[in-house]
């Protein structure tokens, strides 16, 4: 995304707001971008930032030829500073190295931004580092808390900065785009853009054959919880362990996990839906849509649960295992 124009195409509200600030100067110290789909989120995050660190200070579009523009492009520009998750959580040493290299004055301008992305996976010592930061930002330092999950941010600091919801993205179309680029069929692509926090770990999971068959393992434990329930803690044992070894690997299959339940629910509350993603897989859903609304969503439920003990650091075997047993218990 590298103008405004584009983003106005899918979210005029928000491309509306920002464009405003920025022509009458009134930039906040601190946005939170939310949404379902990060990639978007960023790319915004990032649009803001070329404009606000532009040198043709005449227009809102950022030029794209100026030597700030420029730097934006490839990455070199010292005054912008984007933090990620190292590993599961954004760590109270991440903060600090930031709010380490914010105090010096910019080195190119009068303007420093941040961008903290999944920004809800901060550990309770670094939110409390960064609020201290909110509280006093100091002149020309801006940031942008990304996260699709504002609920989980500390409430001091959602209230510190000013809230830009996004509306849904339009995942089939990225899947399309996905699909154009890598040659997977639409059901893949539509997981892989789901299940990824990012476009280019989408691109690079579709080329490679973990991901396809990862949606195989998934389909077969579907098949073995539909038809042989019993058999759940074995099949995990032989062939999901194998297949999702570590923490990373266990949280996308959780997540392909999800879908599934997902689709399940929509067909149960309507059988015309058509926005499914396991569309090939359309008689398992629908047999799995013979239980109740209420085992469905329990089953749902624990997967989230599961989700949210991988993302806290439990034992992801530990973790599965606790799953199948619920699920089990329907």
């Amino acid at each position: 995304m590298q103008t405004f124009h584009e983003l106005e195409q899918t979210q005029s509200v928000i491309a509306t707001i920002l464009q405003n600030s920025l022509r009458t100067n009134r930039i906040n110290h601190a946005y939170i971008f939310t949404g379902d789909y990060e990639p978007l989120l960023l790319e915004a995050a990032q649009l803001f930032a070329k404009s606000l660190f532009c040198e043709k200070k005449d227009q809102i579009e950022p030029c794209q030829t100026c030597r700030s523009c420029r730097r934006m492009d490839s990455g070199n520009l010292v005054d912008y500073y984007q933090i990620e998750p190292d590993g599961a959580t954004i760590k109270k040493e991440q903060i600090q190295q930031l709010m380490h290299d914010l105090s010096l004055r910019g080195l190119e301008g009068d303007r420093q931004i941040y961008v903290v992305t999944q920004s809800h996976k901060m550990t309770p010592q670094a939110a409390n580092s960064l609020l201290k930061f909110f509280e006093e930002p100091g002149a020309g330092k801006v940031a942008i808390l990304i996260t699709n999950q504002p609920q989980l941010l500390l409430p001091t600091i959602r209230s510190r900065g000013q809230l830009l919801s996004f509306r849904p993205a339009d995942r089939l179309l990225i899947g399309q785009v996905l699909s154009e680029k890598t040659g997977r069929d639409s059901e893949l692509t539509q997981l892989a853009a789901r299940v990824y926090p990012k476009i280019e770990d989408a691109e690079q999971a579709l080329v490679e054959d973990w991901f396809v068959n990862a949606r195989v393992s998934v389909l077969q434990l579907m098949e073995e919880l539909a038809n042989r329930p019993a058999d759940l803690p074995l099949f995990v044992q032989e062939k999901w362990i194998t297949q999702f070894k570590n923490r990373q690997d266990a949280r996308i299959g959780l997540e392909l996990v999800t879908c599934f339940f997902e689709d399940v629910l929509h067909l149960k509350l309507n059988p015309s839906w058509e926005m499914i993603t396991y569309a090939n897989s359309r008689p398992l859903l629908e047999q799995m849509g013979g239980k109740s609304q209420t085992t469905i969503t329990r089953w749902l439920q624990a997967v989230l649960a599961a989700v949210k003990r991988i993302e806290a650091n439990v034992n992801p075997q530990l973790t599965v295992e606790r799953l199948m047993f619920d699920l089990q218990k329907g």
